[in-house]
């Protein structure tokens, strides 16, 4: 985190929200986006999965409402202890993204990396197989 990021933090001028920052990592938004896409295309192909999707989402939404609701005022209450987690989870996140540059990237760029790392080191092992095998027949 810069000085000047951190500097505010500690004013209180800017707040963080680790669940927000956590979203927008890449290899996180890119999942969830990915996800969303599977999802749609899937309920467009198959119209009785569509149906009972709305159904659910329905309930999911009403669900939530009214979780919000009854929370509400435990959350008012616990909110400087949630502020003190949130401080503790950004550091900790903060930790990490130093720690894992692969958090920087979409999950398709780390798919076809890790492709490229595994494929070379296989197609060696296949040539060296084959070879062998040439030399025994």
């Amino acid at each position: 985190m810069t000085a000047k990021k951190n500097q505010a933090l500690q004013n209180g001028s800017a707040k963080e929200n680790v669940l927000q920052r956590v979203l927008q990592l890449p290899v996180v938004s890119s999942t969830c986006e990915s996800l969303q896409r599977t999802y749609t295309s899937t309920k467009e192909a198959h119209p009785l999965m569509a149906s009972v999707c709305e159904v659910y989402e329905r309930g999911v939404q009403g669900a939530s409402a009214l979780a919000m609701w009854s929370v509400e005022p435990v959350v008012r209450r616990l909110e400087p202890q949630f502020a003190v987690a949130n401080n503790l989870a950004c550091r900790g996140l903060d930790h990490l993204e130093e720690k894992i540059p692969a958090l920087q990237y979409p999950v398709d760029k780390l798919a076809s990396e890790l492709k490229g790392t595994i494929s070379s080191p296989l197609q060696s092992a296949k040539s060296t197989i084959g070879n062998s095998m040439d030399k025994i027949m």
